[in-house]
């Protein structure tokens, strides 16, 4: 039972990325792809939604990480896999940080192009491409820390 637990918090992890990861891609493409002349009204709409999954999503990785974190014990600082361990997660907090400073961006980005009407496409493309690229990041890193 312990065993069928563990998948299924992993698999939770696993999806949970899906979601930061596709949905943060999806939002930079369709941003690349808005017309330079419009309003960005796509990427715009894709960003508010994505915006609510992403912060539902971070939610899961971070309680399902504990949980692995949990399963497998805590390595000391000292060791490749805890030095590793301990990049990641400072990666993870400052991108924490960063995509709160994005949310509030988007949310006023939002406001503020409705009422002067501007495009928001260059600011998306910005912010979704570092998104995803820090995303990349992340996986790379949590895929050293899972094969070695």
């Amino acid at each position: 039972m312990a065993e069928t637990l563990h998948v299924a918090v992993r698999t939770l992890h696993v999806l949970g990325m899906v979601v930061l990861l596709g949905g943060a891609g999806t939002v930079w493409y369709v941003a690349r792809r808005d017309d330079p002349g419009g309003g960005g009204d796509t990427a715009s709409s894709l960003a508010s939604g994505y915006e609510w999954a992403f912060w539902g999503a971070l939610g899961v990785m971070v309680v399902t990480g504990v949980g692995n974190l949990g399963a497998l014990g805590a390595p000391g600082p000292e060791t490749r896999w805890g030095s590793i361990l301990l990049v990641k997660l400072a990666v993870v907090a400052a991108f924490v940080l960063g995509s709160l400073v994005r949310t509030v961006a988007v949310a006023r980005m939002d406001a503020w192009s409705d009422r002067a009407g501007v495009t928001n496409a260059p600011f998306y493309r910005r912010a979704y491409g570092a998104t995803t690229v820090v995303l990349l990041a992340l996986v790379v890193l949590a895929e050293v820390l899972a094969h070695g």
